[in-house]
Protein backbone atom coordinates (compact mmCIF):
# COMPACT_ATOMS: atom_id res chain seq x y z
CA UNK A 1 0.00 0.00 0.00
CA UNK A 2 3.05 2.38 0.83
CA UNK A 3 4.34 1.53 -2.35
CA UNK A 4 1.70 2.59 -4.24
CA UNK A 5 1.16 5.65 -2.60
CA UNK A 6 4.55 6.74 -3.39
CA UNK A 7 4.03 5.63 -7.39
CA UNK A 8 1.03 8.24 -7.05
CA UNK A 9 3.06 10.88 -5.16
CA UNK A 10 5.45 10.37 -7.98
CA UNK A 11 3.77 10.17 -10.73
CA UNK A 12 2.11 13.32 -9.87
CA UNK A 13 5.38 15.30 -9.13
CA UNK A 14 6.25 14.39 -12.16
CA UNK A 15 3.30 15.85 -14.26
CA UNK A 16 3.47 18.94 -12.35
CA UNK A 17 7.03 19.22 -13.48
CA UNK A 18 6.38 18.27 -17.22
CA UNK A 19 5.68 21.94 -17.81
CA UNK A 20 8.28 23.88 -19.58
CA UNK A 21 8.57 27.78 -18.29
CA UNK A 22 9.49 30.48 -20.63
CA UNK A 23 9.84 34.08 -20.12
CA UNK A 24 9.72 36.62 -22.94
CA UNK A 25 11.20 39.92 -22.86
CA UNK A 26 9.66 42.47 -25.34
CA UNK A 27 10.02 46.15 -26.12
CA UNK A 28 7.62 48.48 -28.26
CA UNK A 29 5.46 51.19 -27.92
CA UNK A 30 2.24 52.04 -26.14
CA UNK A 31 0.47 54.66 -28.63
CA UNK A 32 -3.31 56.38 -27.26
CA UNK A 33 -5.13 59.11 -28.98
CA UNK A 34 -8.86 60.39 -28.34
CA UNK A 35 -9.70 61.44 -31.59
CA UNK A 36 -12.73 60.15 -33.32
CA UNK A 37 -12.96 57.81 -36.39
CA UNK A 38 -14.81 57.86 -39.54
CA UNK A 39 -17.71 55.95 -38.66
CA UNK A 40 -18.11 53.28 -41.19
CA UNK A 41 -14.93 51.67 -40.57
CA UNK A 42 -15.41 51.30 -36.95
CA UNK A 43 -18.37 49.85 -37.60
CA UNK A 44 -17.79 47.21 -40.11
CA UNK A 45 -14.16 46.26 -38.25
CA UNK A 46 -16.79 45.98 -34.72
CA UNK A 47 -18.69 43.65 -36.60
CA UNK A 48 -16.72 41.63 -37.81
CA UNK A 49 -14.87 41.53 -34.43
CA UNK A 50 -18.33 40.02 -32.76
CA UNK A 51 -17.40 36.41 -32.98
CA UNK A 52 -14.07 37.46 -31.29
CA UNK A 53 -13.10 33.63 -31.38
CA UNK A 54 -12.70 33.78 -34.80
CA UNK A 55 -10.05 36.53 -36.41
CA UNK A 56 -10.12 37.04 -39.94
CA UNK A 57 -7.89 39.32 -42.25
CA UNK A 58 -10.89 41.33 -43.25
CA UNK A 59 -11.36 42.37 -40.06
CA UNK A 60 -7.62 43.06 -39.16
CA UNK A 61 -7.44 44.79 -42.07
CA UNK A 62 -10.28 47.02 -41.57
CA UNK A 63 -9.17 47.78 -37.88
CA UNK A 64 -5.64 48.71 -39.42
CA UNK A 65 -7.78 51.44 -41.91
CA UNK A 66 -9.40 52.81 -39.03
CA UNK A 67 -6.51 53.21 -37.08
CA UNK A 68 -4.94 54.96 -40.38
CA UNK A 69 -7.52 57.35 -40.06
CA UNK A 70 -5.92 59.37 -37.31
CA UNK A 71 -3.12 61.56 -38.48
CA UNK A 72 0.32 60.08 -36.69
CA UNK A 73 0.64 63.90 -34.22
CA UNK A 74 -2.59 62.36 -32.86
CA UNK A 75 -0.97 59.59 -31.62
CA UNK A 76 0.69 60.26 -28.04
CA UNK A 77 3.45 57.23 -28.73
CA UNK A 78 5.20 56.13 -25.55
CA UNK A 79 8.25 53.10 -24.64
CA UNK A 80 6.83 49.94 -23.09
CA UNK A 81 8.46 46.91 -21.93
CA UNK A 82 6.29 44.02 -21.69
CA UNK A 83 7.53 40.48 -19.29
CA UNK A 84 5.54 37.35 -20.35
CA UNK A 85 5.52 34.40 -18.14
CA UNK A 86 4.49 31.33 -19.91
CA UNK A 87 4.01 28.08 -18.56
CA UNK A 88 3.69 25.37 -21.61
CA UNK A 89 2.32 21.97 -21.25
CA UNK A 90 4.28 18.65 -22.90
CA UNK A 91 1.47 18.42 -25.60
CA UNK A 92 2.26 22.54 -26.24
CA UNK A 93 -0.88 24.06 -24.59
CA UNK A 94 -0.78 26.60 -22.03
CA UNK A 95 -1.02 25.78 -18.77
CA UNK A 96 -0.32 29.73 -17.36
CA UNK A 97 0.55 33.01 -18.59
CA UNK A 98 0.96 36.11 -16.90
CA UNK A 99 2.37 39.77 -18.11
CA UNK A 100 3.78 42.36 -16.71
CA UNK A 101 4.02 46.11 -18.32
CA UNK A 102 6.37 49.12 -17.47
CA UNK A 103 4.67 51.71 -17.51
CA UNK A 104 1.14 49.50 -16.64
CA UNK A 105 -1.34 51.01 -19.29
CA UNK A 106 -4.37 51.89 -16.80
CA UNK A 107 -7.00 50.18 -19.97
CA UNK A 108 -6.18 46.54 -19.60
CA UNK A 109 -8.75 44.17 -18.13
CA UNK A 110 -7.28 41.43 -16.03
CA UNK A 111 -10.47 39.64 -15.97
CA UNK A 112 -11.17 39.64 -19.69
CA UNK A 113 -12.21 36.55 -21.28
CA UNK A 114 -9.73 34.74 -23.47
CA UNK A 115 -9.19 31.76 -26.14
CA UNK A 116 -6.38 29.99 -27.01
CA UNK A 117 -4.84 29.05 -30.56
CA UNK A 118 -2.70 26.70 -31.18
CA UNK A 119 -0.76 25.76 -34.55
CA UNK A 120 2.53 24.67 -35.43
CA UNK A 121 4.10 28.02 -35.37
CA UNK A 122 3.22 28.18 -31.30
CA UNK A 123 0.33 29.63 -29.50
CA UNK A 124 -1.45 32.75 -29.32
CA UNK A 125 -3.61 33.97 -26.26
CA UNK A 126 -6.55 35.82 -27.42
CA UNK A 127 -8.04 38.46 -24.66
CA UNK A 128 -10.93 39.63 -25.51
CA UNK A 129 -14.21 41.66 -24.28
CA UNK A 130 -17.43 42.14 -25.96
CA UNK A 131 -18.61 45.36 -27.86
CA UNK A 132 -21.42 47.14 -25.43
CA UNK A 133 -19.62 45.91 -22.04
CA UNK A 134 -19.23 48.20 -19.19
CA UNK A 135 -15.52 48.27 -18.64
CA UNK A 136 -14.99 47.06 -15.35
CA UNK A 137 -12.02 49.37 -14.06
CA UNK A 138 -13.84 52.38 -15.47
CA UNK A 139 -17.65 52.27 -15.40
CA UNK A 140 -18.04 55.34 -17.17
CA UNK A 141 -16.26 53.92 -20.31
CA UNK A 142 -18.29 50.96 -22.87
CA UNK A 143 -15.97 48.74 -25.00
CA UNK A 144 -16.24 49.49 -28.82
CA UNK A 145 -13.53 46.99 -29.23
CA UNK A 146 -11.02 45.20 -26.58
CA UNK A 147 -8.53 42.33 -28.26
CA UNK A 148 -4.70 41.56 -26.64
CA UNK A 149 -3.11 39.01 -28.33
CA UNK A 150 0.04 37.27 -26.43
CA UNK A 151 2.19 34.71 -28.52
CA UNK A 152 5.03 32.74 -28.55
CA UNK A 153 6.68 31.20 -31.57
CA UNK A 154 8.58 27.76 -31.20
CA UNK A 155 10.94 28.40 -34.35
CA UNK A 156 12.06 31.68 -33.72
CA UNK A 157 12.06 31.95 -30.24
CA UNK A 158 10.14 35.41 -30.09
CA UNK A 159 7.25 36.21 -28.23
CA UNK A 160 5.03 39.21 -29.24
CA UNK A 161 2.05 41.02 -28.15
CA UNK A 162 -0.71 42.95 -30.16
CA UNK A 163 -3.50 45.02 -28.44
CA UNK A 164 -6.33 47.11 -29.36
CA UNK A 165 -8.58 49.25 -26.59
CA UNK A 166 -11.21 51.50 -27.71
CA UNK A 167 -13.94 53.16 -25.19
CA UNK A 168 -16.53 55.66 -25.54
CA UNK A 169 -18.64 57.09 -22.75
CA UNK A 170 -21.66 55.40 -21.27
CA UNK A 171 -23.60 58.62 -21.68
CA UNK A 172 -22.58 59.15 -25.20
CA UNK A 173 -21.11 61.77 -25.02
CA UNK A 174 -18.10 62.53 -27.39
CA UNK A 175 -14.42 63.71 -26.43
CA UNK A 176 -12.21 61.96 -24.44
CA UNK A 177 -12.69 58.45 -25.71
CA UNK A 178 -9.42 56.33 -25.67
CA UNK A 179 -8.36 54.44 -28.48
CA UNK A 180 -5.09 52.39 -27.20
CA UNK A 181 -2.85 50.85 -29.52
CA UNK A 182 0.11 47.91 -27.82
CA UNK A 183 2.78 46.79 -30.02
CA UNK A 184 5.75 44.90 -28.37
CA UNK A 185 7.97 42.03 -29.28
CA UNK A 186 11.12 40.40 -28.24
CA UNK A 187 13.23 37.43 -27.60
CA UNK A 188 11.88 34.61 -25.28
CA UNK A 189 13.93 31.85 -23.47
CA UNK A 190 13.48 29.35 -20.76
CA UNK A 191 12.82 31.02 -17.39
CA UNK A 192 15.37 31.02 -15.04
CA UNK A 193 16.58 32.95 -11.89
CA UNK A 194 19.26 35.78 -12.02
CA UNK A 195 19.59 36.16 -8.56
Amino acid sequence: MFRFILFIILTININIQASTKVICELEGTYSITYEDVTKNFLAEGIDLFRNLAVQTQQSIFLLQKAKTNFAEEFWQKDPIAVTQYWEINKDDTMAKLNYVFEPAPIWINPEAKWVEKNSEKGIEILATMMPGDVHPVFNDYKVDLYRISNTVNWFTGKGRIDGDIWLSKTDGSKNKNPKVEIQASGKCSPQARKF
